[in-house]
């Protein structure tokens, strides 16, 4: 049968171990890391512009003007949502063109037009 010499010592081991293990713990935590380097991050504006799903234009003959709205798949999903003064196809491909930043061809891609009457 286990004595008491046995179950006497064996709180003041586990309050030992406790703290060991707390203050290697406290410095493991604190200690600078060396090897891990800063670095930034910066938006590319032309990945970003590639990452565009649709262009859905809505011309609108009667009041002269065409609704554009974009979709884009970023890190979060965007939508884009503006207006132009004009019907006229050519000019509207090229305001989004320079609105986006995009080269007229890849708007060509993307674009889907919707007349109303």
């Amino acid at each position: 049968m286990l004595r008491l010499e046995f179950w006497l010592p064996l709180p003041l081991l586990g309050l030992a171990f406790w703290l060991v293990s707390g203050l290697i713990t406290e410095h493991n935590l604190t200690k600078s890391d060396r090897s891990v380097e800063s670095f930034n991050i910066t938006i590319d504006q032309t990945e970003s512009a590639n990452k565009i799903l649709s262009i859905r234009v809505i011309v609108d003959r009667k009041h002269n003007i065409s609704s554009v709205k974009v979709k884009q798949a970023t890190q979060v999903y965007q939508k884009q949502e503006f207006e132009l003064a004009t019907t006229k196809l050519e000019r509207v491909e090229a305001a989004i063109s320079q609105k986006l930043s995009l080269p007229p061809t890849k708007v060509r891609q993307l674009l889907r037009y919707q007349i109303k009457k």
